[in-house]
């Protein structure tokens, strides 16, 4: 029987429904991810803490660097915990690819989401020695990356979820995978420091949301396969 869109929009709403629901009863993910969001800022403002002022190249390539890191930790489980938990045959029984693999990626955008604005928060607010020329431009590359991050590492863990190395697999994949957000991320991050208009990073800003539409339309594709396999 075909799957009608009012029932893929409900599976995809359960698919996220659950893992949203366990991510919250156990905390424990949640509560790590945090831990790795406070060291990881911590430690990089703590090793520029004797700058007068920060170069803007500095502050964005920090920044980024956290975001990276706790974005990879976060968004990095979605299907291998379904793996190590036994939950997945259960899964591919009552529900279709495609749902699947959007409640997911709707997870991991809710709690990119979050991470980044987490890190930029906090590292604004213990950074005294750098300076934020454009906040709402920061604010929209933060939503845009995650978009990006989100997309990427979602695909990703779909691939290396059944592999017996997953930890040499992942970041193998991710570097080529997160490469063009990387370059586009930085370079965004510091227009946004030294305070350019929105106008003048709209060229850059359309590519990075380019990037994340492409990753999603060819995940979709690529997801089905996957989930037959």
């Amino acid at each position: 029987m075909p799957l009608t869109l009012p029932k893929a929009f409900q599976q995809m709403a359960a698919v996220a429904a659950k893992d949203l629901r366990s991510e919250l009863r156990t905390r424990f993910a949640l509560n790590s991810l945090a831990m790795v969001v406070v060291v990881t800022v911590g430690v990089l403002v703590y090793a520029v803490r004797e700058e007068v002022r920060v170069p803007v190249g500095v502050a964005s390539g920090m920044l980024w660097v956290s975001m990276f890191f706790t974005s990879v930790t976060g968004l990095g489980r979605t299907f291998v915990s379904e793996e190590e938990r036994g939950t997945v045959l259960l899964l591919r029984l009552t529900t279709s690819a495609i749902p699947v693999y959007f409640g997911k990626l709707l997870v991991n955008l809710l709690l990119a989401i979050g991470t980044n604005l987490m890190v930029g928060l906090l590292y604004l607010f213990l950074s005294t020695n750098v300076s934020l020329g454009s906040p709402f431009a920061l604010l929209v590359v933060l939503l845009l990356c995650s978009i990006g991050f989100a997309a990427s590492l979602t695909i990703v863990s779909a691939i290396i979820a059944r592999s017996s190395s997953k930890s040499a697999l992942f970041p193998v994949l991710c570097f080529p995978i997160l490469l063009p957000l990387m370059v586009l991320g930085i370079d965004l991050l510091g227009r946004a420091f030294a305070g350019a208009a929105l106008g003048v990073m709209a060229a850059p800003l359309l590519l990075l949301f380019l990037y994340a539409v492409l990753v999603v339309v060819a995940s979709y594709i690529l997801f089905d396969f996957l989930w037959k396999e």
